[in-house]
């Protein structure tokens, strides 16, 4: 201490020219004399380091799990950052520090060399630390990429038969001209719209005719917001949680104008969609500037030439018919393979290609079904199309029908019937959740030997593949996801009806549809984003075991105490995005309940979901739920709870876990962070 004083003194007497000159050397005797307030330094700004290390690598993580880049400064930093703890420097200054005290000459002088060396290195490091700590403030670390055309718009099944080479340039040869900022493509469903398109898109990626492609599917209820965050995946924009559906118009709209050339793909047109409430540039080429309106061009899919034209004000419609005879059966030939070798199949290939209308999707789903089954198993299928039972539905030919319902009947396996009905009950045009098929199957009892979730899930995705392999599924946008051609959507919708399992259409007097519903004594009832009001007083459906009810959050829905009474047999229930004032006490009837879905829900008291003692599926994803009560712990059934998203929980009652839920496999506790 004397020594530090005598060094202070000494800088405070002398003059500041001096105090230039002296500095160097104040600096070195400062190494011999305060090596412990260098050391303490050090240690403090490799705490700080290790403190922002911790504060970006979080982001960090959570950018890579969402499949975002860093930015390149941010991974040049976290890189510096390890090289600096790797190399060890700063540990083993600290680790000396004791050595710097010992004294030498039997303890009568400090080691003044020592401490000299420990302190230069341990100013040195400290410095190093301190310029580290100030480069890490990051306001942002990563962005996410815009996709590549080529790896999104994989296209299956796509054969280059004459009758389509032709269509496939006409609509090239449209997107070259720059007096069309508009084109349809139009023809019956299941001729292969969809799938022409994504082989266009792909070829003028490949051909770099526009910078980037967009699609996105419309449905026959439009929804924007949806439209949007395809469109906006595909270009690589990110919209803010909260952002407005108009605000994201405005910037979907400014990012189609810029410089780059932009192709967008609007599949599967049904109505009147207004452009710009999506946020789509789309004016008159004759009043704007040529190279704006080249810089994004617009293609629509649609069943009908006089909606593309008259109502969608495209000025180009180009037809894309059936197949030829010789094209539908080369393709029928190519899907069953070696039986068509055999001369006894042969005639009946001929004719049941002629019934299938010569439609892609109707030839290779049923060949796909009829691949590698006996000669009988043809004959019947095509006495069943042969049969006056065919219908007639949504404009499909009846044929068309019957050897889709074929196909489904050839599946066999009932678990996977009864898979493919339940995708019947989601909402057209929206991704089918892997997770949501596996807690309705789980719920129904669907599945044969199965008792735990992951058995559930194994199942699931087994099931899934054959109907995939049958052309009844389709690969979803996402791994967690299946799609469903809105052909075959509209035959399972059919089947399941016939199965009292019914999808509620968007009509007009939905009052009315569900009375006529409820007096056919259903087993499922589905109300997918049907914007409902109110629901009816009492349900009275003894039989009904499965009802869906989703809403997009938009409000509350008064539910009458009542309401379950006379639905004692339910098994799974699923109410979505609903402002519940109060769960209705009639839910503590439902004594056969094993799944139930309230995801997404203002909810208030839950304890009454404590009575449901079969239950052995729950989730509360993304609702506002604070505390999971005590009566929870009388679900002793509980195998799968999902609390994923719920921010605002924060108690969940001690011993509840541990002491009741023993047979709990799955608790999904994601962003899940205040408990």
């Amino acid at each position: 201490m004397a020594v530090e004083f005598c060094l202070g003194g000494f800088s405070s007497i002398v003059s500041e020219g001096a105090k230039s000159l002296f500095k160097p050397i104040i600096r070195q005797i400062s190494y011999v004399f305060k090596y412990q307030s260098y050391v303490d330094e050090l240690k403090d700004q490799v705490m700080q380091l290790g403190c922002k290390r911790e504060m970006v690598q979080q982001p960090v993580n959570h950018a890579r799990l969402q499949g975002d880049e860093l930015y390149e400064g941010v991974a040049d930093w976290l890189h510096s950052v390890d090289e600096f703890i790797s190399e060890g420097v700063a540990n083993s200054i600290i680790d000396d520090e004791n050595g710097a005290k010992k004294y030498c000459f039997k303890g009568l002088c400090p080691n003044l060399l020592s401490r000299y060396k420990l302190s230069k290195k341990a100013a040195k490091a400290a410095k190093d630390a301190a310029d580290l700590v100030g480069k890490g403030n990051f306001s942002s670390v990563s962005y996410r990429p815009a996709p590549k055309s080529t790896e999104y718009m994989q296209v299956k099944d796509y054969e280059a038969f004459d009758s389509r080479k032709k269509v496939f340039q006409d609509v090239l040869e449209a997107l070259k001209d720059d007096k069309l900022n508009i084109i349809g493509v139009y023809g019956m469903g299941g001729v292969g719209k969809t799938t022409l398109v994504k082989q266009v898109a792909k070829q003028v990626t490949e051909d770099k005719l526009f910078d980037k492609v967009a699609m996105a599917e419309v449905t026959e209820n439009p929804d924007h917001q949806k439209i949007q965050d395809k469109l906006a995946s595909d270009l690589g924009i990110k919209f803010e949680l909260n952002e407005s559906i108009f605000d994201r118009a405005n910037r979907l709209c400014r990012v189609l104008k810029n410089e780059e050339r932009h192709l967008i793909i609007l599949d599967n047109i049904w109505g009147e969609l207004k452009f710009d409430e999506v946020g789509i540039p789309s004016g008159d080429v004759k009043k704007e500037r040529m190279d704006d309106q080249r810089r994004c061009t617009i293609i629509l899919t649609s069943r009908r030439q006089d909606l593309l034209r008259n109502v969608m004000n495209s000025q180009k419609e180009i037809q894309i018919d059936a197949l030829s005879k010789e094209e539908a059966l080369h393709l029928f030939q190519k899907i069953v393979g070696d039986s068509m070798k055999t001369s006894a199949f042969q005639p009946i290939a001929h004719e049941i290609v002629g019934r299938c209308g010569e439609l892609p999707v109707a030839l290779i789903t049923l060949a796909k079904a009829l691949k590698n089954m006996s000669l009988e198993t043809w004959k019947y299928v095509l006495r069943q199309l042969r049969s006056s039972y065919a219908k007639e539905i949504d404009g499909m030919e009846k044929n068309v029908y019957l050897s889709l319902k074929l196909s489904y009947d050839l599946l066999g396996n009932k678990e996977a019937k009864s898979l493919f009905l339940l995708c019947g009950l989601f909402s057209e045009g929206h991704a089918i959740p892997v997770s949501s098929l596996l807690r309705y199957g789980m719920g129904m009892g669907y599945f044969r030997n199965v008792y735990t979730p992951e058995e559930a899930r194994s199942t699931v995705h087994t099931l899934i593949s054959k109907l995939k392999s049958s052309c009844l599924l389709l690969d979803g946008d996402a791994e967690d996801e299946v799609k469903m051609h809105d052909v075959i959507r509209v035959v399972a919708v059919s089947i399941a009806k016939e199965e009292l399992m019914f999808n509620i259409p968007n009509v007009a007097d939905l009052d009315k549809k569900m009375e006529e519903t409820v007096q056919e004594g259903p087993i499922a009832i589905s109300l997918p984003y049907r914007g409902i009001q109110v629901l009816p007083e009492r349900l009275q459906c003894p039989r009904l075991e499965l009802l869906l009810l989703l809403e997009k959050g938009g409000g509350s829905m008064p539910i009458s105490d009542h309401f379950f009474d006379g639905t004692e047999g339910l098994r799974v229930l699923n109410f979505t995005g609903i402002h519940f004032s109060s769960l209705p006490s009639s839910l503590g009837r439902l004594i056969n309940l094993q799944t139930l879905c309230l995801e997404y829900c203002r909810l208030k008291d839950i304890v009454i979901v404590g009575q449901l003692k079969k239950l052995e599926i729950l989730s509360f994803r993304g609702s506002d739920i604070e505390r999971l009560p005590l009566e929870f712990g009388q679900l002793t059934r509980l195998q799968l709870l999902d609390l994923s998203n719920c921010r605002r929980l924060e108690v969940i009652t001690p011993n509840v876990i541990c002491q009741s839920w023993l047979h709990l496999e799955v608790f999904g506790m994601a962003a899940s962070r205040r408990v």
